[in-house]
C-alpha cells in the first residue's frame, strides 16, 4: 500500500483497500463520492485519477493518511467553538436554506428582471433576439466552435462573493464556492469535468423566411466555474431572503442586498461571466390513445442543483463524452447529448464522463435505436428555445422530443424507476395545454423543466406542434 499510494496509483490502492477491509466497489464510491463504475474502471486501469481534488477525496474518504499521497495535510479549524466552526456552520444553515426554498428564491429573484425577458411564470430568461417563433427541428440549430475561450471578467472569487464563503481557517475563506461545497456540503454528483460554454446567441433569421435556424457559439469552460458564480448567486439570495428568525422573505430580495448579483447584472453579457449550456428535454411517448410524458423529482442528496424539485428529462450538461477535442469530436452534437442522457437516465447505463474512449454511436445501444429510429421519423426532435435560470445563470438548450410509441416501448423496455439523479414521477402526465398549464401551476418544477412544458403548451395550442 505504501509503494502504492507514494507512485499515485488509486486503482492499486483501491484493490488493496477492498481485500483488507472487505469494501465493496459501491462502498468505495460512497466514500469517496463517484459512482461504482468509476471505481471499477480505476481499479481496472481505465481510468486515471489525476485531479487533486479526486485524490484528495480519495485520502479523505479512505482515511488515508495524506501526507503518503503527496497532499498538503488539512489545516486544524481548532476547537468546535470558534470563528471558524461558527462560520462554517452558517454557511450550512444558508445552503439548507437554499435548498428548502429555491422554488421561491428563483420567483423573487426572476421578478427583479424585466417582463420583456422573463418567459412566463418558468423562472427562465429569454430575450427578444433569442426566441424563436416556432419551434424548430434540433438539426437546425448550428454549433460553432470557438478555440481561445475568453477568460471571464467575473469568476465567483472577487471581495462581492466574500459573504457566501465561509472560513476554511483561522482569518483564512474559502478562495471558491466550490470548495467549501466540496469539505460541506458535497452532493453525490460532483466532479469537476470539462463542458461546454455558451458565448453566443445569434439572432434568427428573416422571421418570414419559411426555414428558420438557430446558431450558438460555443468555448470550453469547467463544471465548478459554474458552481463558483451560479451557487454563489443563489446562495446570496437565500441569505438576503432569510429573516432573522429563519423565515422566508420575498421582500429582501433586492438589488441592493445582492453585490454579486449586481456584478452580472445582464445575464445576456455572455463575456461577463461562464455561462455552462445544459439540454433538458421534455420526452413524449405518443399513440392513438393519447400522449404522455413522465418527470423525473430531483433527489437534493444527490444533485447540486435543483434539489427537490419536478424536472423534465433527460436533462443533462452539454459536455464531451471522451477525449477528443472539439469540435471535431463526435460528442459535439446536441441530439449525441441528449442519446447519452437516455442512456443514463432513462436506461441507468453508466455515465459517459469524459476520460474514457469515444462512444460508438453507430453500432452501440441504445444510440442505434435512437439514431435510426429518428433518420426514419419514427422520433421527431425540435428545439423550442434557449434561456438562462434566473436564480444561478445556467444556460439551457430546451429541446422537445415526441416517440411513436412502439419505439418508445421497444427501446425503453428496461426504463428505472431512478436514476442517479433522482425518482420517476409515478403519475404519467397527459401531453395537453390544460395538463401541462395545470402541473405548472400546482408543482414546484425547475426552471428548465417548466419552460419546456410552457413553450410545449404554447405552441400546442397554436396548432404549431402536431
Amino acid at each position: 500500500m505504501t509503494d502504492a499510494l507514494a507512485r499515485r496509483d488509486i486503482g492499486a490502492a483501491i484493490r488493496i483497500y477492498r481485500r483488507w477491509t472487505g469494501a465493496s466497489q459501491t462502498d468505495i464510491g460512497m466514500m469517496i463520492g463517484i459512482p461504482q463504475p468509476h471505481v471499477s474502471g480505476i481499479e481496472r486501469g481505465n481510468r486515471q485519477v489525476i485531479t487533486i481534488d479526486l485524490i484528495e477525496r480519495v485520502a479523505d474518504g479512505l482515511g488515508i493518511p495524506r501526507k503518503m499521497l503527496g497532499l498538503a495535510p488539512l489545516e486544524d479549524a481548532g476547537p468546535e467553538s470558534g470563528p471558524v466552526p461558527a462560520s462554517q456552520g452558517e454557511w450550512l444553515s444558508g445552503r439548507r436554506f437554499l435548498g428548502a426554498h429555491r422554488g421561491e428564491l428563483t420567483k423573487a429573484v426572476y421578478d427583479l428582471y424585466p417582463e420583456s425577458v422573463r418567459l412566463g411564470n418558468t423562472g427562465i430568461l429569454i430575450p427578444p433576439q433569442w426566441r424563436l417563433p416556432a419551434p424548430i427541428d434540433l438539426s437546425d440549430v448550428t454549433l460553432r466552435w470557438q478555440e481561445e475561450t475568453p477568460r471571464p471578467a467575473v469568476n465567483g472569487g472577487e471581495r462581492e462573493t466574500k459573504h457566501v464563503r465561509p472560513l476554511l481557517s483561522k482569518g483564512r475563506d474559502y478562495s471558491r464556492y466550490h470548495r467549501a461545497m466540496r469539505d460541506l456540503a458535497r452532493p453525490r454528483l460532483f466532479e469537476n469535468r470539462l463542458c461546454y460554454r455558451l458565448l453566443d446567441v445569434a439572432p434568427v433569421g428573416d422571421r418570414g423566411a419559411q426555414q428558420l435556424d438557430l446558431d450558438l457559439t460555443l468555448g470550453e469552460m469547467c463544471y465548478f466555474d459554474m458552481i463558483d458564480v451560479g451557487e454563489a448567486l443563489a446562495h446570496e439570495a437565500a441569505l438576503a431572503a432569510r429573516t432573522a428568525e429563519g423565515k422566508f422573505s420575498a421582500d429582501g430580495v433586492a438589488w441592493e442586498h445582492l453585490p454579486f448579483r449586481r456584478l452580472i447584472r445582464d445575464p445576456f453579457e455572455l463575456a461577463t461571466y461562464p455561462l455552462m449550456i445544459s439540454v433538458s428535454t421534455l420526452t413524449v411517448r405518443a399513440s392513438r390513445a393519447g400522449s404522455t410524458f413522465y418527470m423525473l423529482r430531483r433527489n437534493a442528496a444527490k444533485v447540486a442543483i435543483a434539489g427537490g424539485m419536478l424536472s423534465v428529462f433527460p436533462t443533462g450538461v452539454f459536455q464531451p463524452a471522451s477525449v477528443l477535442p472539439a469540435p471535431n469530436s463526435p460528442d459535439f452534437d446536441l441530439w449525441r447529448n441528449v442519446m447519452r442522457e437516455y442512456s443514463e437516465e432513462f436506461l441507468g447505463n453508466p455515465e459517459h464522463d469524459g476520460d474514457g474512449p469515444p462512444v460508438d454511436y453507430v453500432n452501440d445501444e441504445p444510440f442505434r435505436s435512437l439514431d435510426t429510429a429518428r433518420r426514419e421519423g419514427r422520433i421527431r426532435v425540435y428545439c423550442l428555445g434557449v434561456g438562462i435560470d434566473s436564480l444561478n445563470y445556467v444556460g439551457d438548450v430546451l429541446t422537445l422530443a415526441v416517440f411513436d410509441s412502439d419505439v418508445f416501448d421497444a427501446i425503453f423496455d428496461g426504463m428505472v424507476d431512478q436514476n442517479d439523479e433522482g425518482d420517476v414521477d409515478t403519475e404519467e402526465y397527459n401531453f395537453t395545454p390544460e395538463a401541462m398549464r395545470r402541473l405548472l401551476d400546482t408543482q414546484p418544477i425547475a426552471p428548465s423543466g417548466a419552460a419546456c412544458l410552457h413553450l410545449a403548451s404554447e405552441y400546442l395550442s397554436e396548432e404549431v406542434l402536431t
